[in-house]
């Protein structure tokens, strides 16, 4: 083992338990012992105390850190990633110099110096080894590139990779348990907590009839955005209000041909009464016309007349509905004058473990401190692309499809998935996949694209675990191995 801790004037080496303290402690093992061609592969990931080495997974007990965009590294474990043993290093505790020797190669660097002397001829460097907490912490790049190894960075794992030259380690392969977990916290407003589900449509498209679809329009815009509360009733006469020139309505006709200001607005009442109904909301005032109408079914429309005949209807949904209504021009010159209904569901926030290490046999100390947030809808736990991206260290791309919806694609395990809001059907490689529920989209929030926890489960091959008497809720398990010992 080398050197665990290290301080200025003394040495410890745990192997042999000797401590020996002078003004100026020099300690050599061996006499330039024979150094193999570069054949090692090793990644180390900044701040991670866990690196790899030829496939296999090492726990350290310091962790690399950056100095002015260099990674240092503690001496024992480059050494070892280099193919060094212990006698290949010398440590002069008095004079803070480390020596790394080869065959052929005597390399000597000082602490808090920048010069490098490779068997006595002198380099700069463009930083120092460091001694902190104890410990010595070499420039990688430097001593790697020395010894005759190349170095690569992998920008979105923050992690050094070293390797013989042309055969650098492969990031795909790096395990996640080496990468600290650093997901983004979610950010969301109150206004945010809810889905705005559409369950109800209804339009009709127009032509001629200026004047009384320019008012059908003007009721229309009245309406639209109103939100009508749980058990709440919606009075057309009330939303709309009196049908007056003020008000922006215009001379139109009646049912009988008779010239009034506002006519032409039953038909806006026409296609809120559709909707309604299709809702299943509770209908307390209808009336037909009294004669039949050419722009709707007989049975489907709805009179209106200001003090006279209403619509009204109630929610007797559990949620708030959102209505919205308005009068779009078309390209071949019609018109079409539309409603919707917009059910808005309260989001439930989870708090969501994430295991990456070995369970072992008392797993819950060994969960990451860092949490992801789930959303609940309909009893059915969401977690967001962005989030899993940071924790899988995925490269999503999230566009605007046509139609205003959102759409999704990612590579998992060299397979290129894509997602579309509110379709419950997915694509693996251009082959479809049930997703047990549609995703949805959340517009405000830094965590905007929302899939099923379970169907992330399927897709990552990992564990989800419910935990009663929570929290955290549910388990997130990507180590491997389940939490009955069992191989995932």
């Amino acid at each position: 083992m080398l050197f665990n801790n290290v301080k200025k004037g003394s040495v410890s080496l745990k192997r042999c338990g000797l401590i020996l303290l002078t003004c100026l402690c020099l300690i050599v093992i061996g006499k330039g012992p024979a150094f193999a061609a570069p054949s090692n592969k090793a990644v180390f990931v900044v701040n991670s105390q866990s690196y790899m080495l030829n496939g296999a997974v090492f726990q350290m007990d310091a962790a690399p850190y950056t100095v002015q965009g260099r990674v240092l590294i503690p001496l024992r474990y480059l050494a070892y990633a280099l193919g060094l043993d212990e006698k290949n290093v010398v440590w002069d505790a008095a004079g803070e110099i480390v020596e790394l020797r080869t065959e052929n190669k005597k390399i000597k660097l000082v602490v808090n110096s920048s010069t490098m002397f490779v068997n006595e001829k002198s380099f700069r460097m463009d930083v120092a080894p460091i001694l902190k907490d104890n410990r010595v912490y070499l420039p990688a790049k430097w001593v790697a590139e020395e010894l005759g190894y190349s170095v690569g960075w992998d920008d979105r794992l923050n992690a050094l990779l070293i390797g013989a030259p042309g055969n650098l380690p492969d990031p795909g392969s790096i395990p996640l348990k080496i990468i600290p977990v650093n997901v983004r916290q979610c950010e969301f407003s109150e206004s945010d907590l809810f889905l705005n589900q559409k369950i109800s449509s209804s339009s009709i498209l127009f032509y001629g009839e200026y004047a009384n679809v320019y008012n059908a329009g003007v009721a229309a815009d009245y309406v639209n955005g109103f939100v009508l509360e749980p058990d709440q009733e919606f009075s057309f006469n009330k939303v709309v209000g009196e049908r007056t020139r003020q008000r922006g309505f215009i001379v139109g006709h009646d049912i009988l041909e008779n010239l009034t200001v506002g006519g032409g607005v039953c038909r806006t009442s026409t296609v809120l009464f559709q909707v309604a109904r299709d809702a299943g909301f509770t209908i307390l005032e209808r009336h037909p016309h009294y004669l039949p109408v050419a722009y709707t079914p007989a049975g489907t429309d709805a009179s209106v007349s200001w003090g006279w005949m209403d619509l009204r209807f109630i929610n007797n949904l559990p949620h708030s509905v959102i209505i919205y209504s308005g009068l779009h021009e078309e390209e071949d010159n019609g018109r079409r004058l539309w409603a919707e209904l917009w059910e808005r569901k309260p989001l439930k926030k989870i708090d969501v473990a994430v295991l990456v290490k070995e369970p072992g046999s008392s797993w819950p100390e060994n969960i990451e401190q860092t949490r992801l947030v789930a959303l609940e809808k309909d009893d059915v736990s969401f977690i967001s692309l962005e989030q899993m991206s940071d924790l899988l260290r995925l490269s999503p791309e999230i566009n605007v499809a046509q139609g205003g919806r959102s759409a999704a694609a990612v590579r998992i395990n060299n397979q290129l998935i894509s997602f579309a809001e509110g379709n419950k059907m997915a694509t693996i490689d251009n082959a479809e996949y049930q997703l047990n529920e549609a995703p949805f989209c959340l517009t405000n929030s830094n965590c905007n694209f929302w899939l099923p926890l379970e169907d992330w489960g399927n897709l990552t091959g990992a564990e989800v675990v419910w935990i009663n008497g929570g929290p955290p809720s549910i388990l997130f398990n990507l180590s491997g191995t389940g939490l009955d010992g069992r191989k995932l």
